[in-house]
């Protein structure tokens, strides 16, 4: 899977600096098929925490991209603001 590290959403798409990867990925929102939203564990130093996750998986990708609140700055935003879309081009989101 593909960790983004930064996301810029515009109207009509949304561009993902990932991680490992010196060019940033445009993604229009018409070709996102579904996204994943729920929790995942992470390993911290010594402890394990839980951290919010949207995968997005795109048609004609087969990894999902991954945009995780312990990565992205303003991370409830971004999840508001793709659920909005996800509504106006119905698009499935599995919890």
């Amino acid at each position: 899977m593909l960790q983004a590290v930064d996301v810029n959403l515009d109207a009509g798409e949304m561009v993902l600096k990932l991680e490992k990867e010196s060019a940033p990925k445009t993604i229009e929102y018409s070709k996102l098929e579904r996204l994943e939203v729920g929790k995942e564990p992470v390993r911290k130093l010594l402890w394990t925490v839980e951290v919010k996750v949207i995968k997005v998986h795109v048609r004609g990708s087969e990894d999902a991209f991954v945009i995780s609140s312990n990565k992205v700055g303003d991370y409830d935003n971004i999840e508001q603001h793709l659920l909005k879309i996800a509504e106006k081009y119905e698009i499935a989101v599995e919890q």
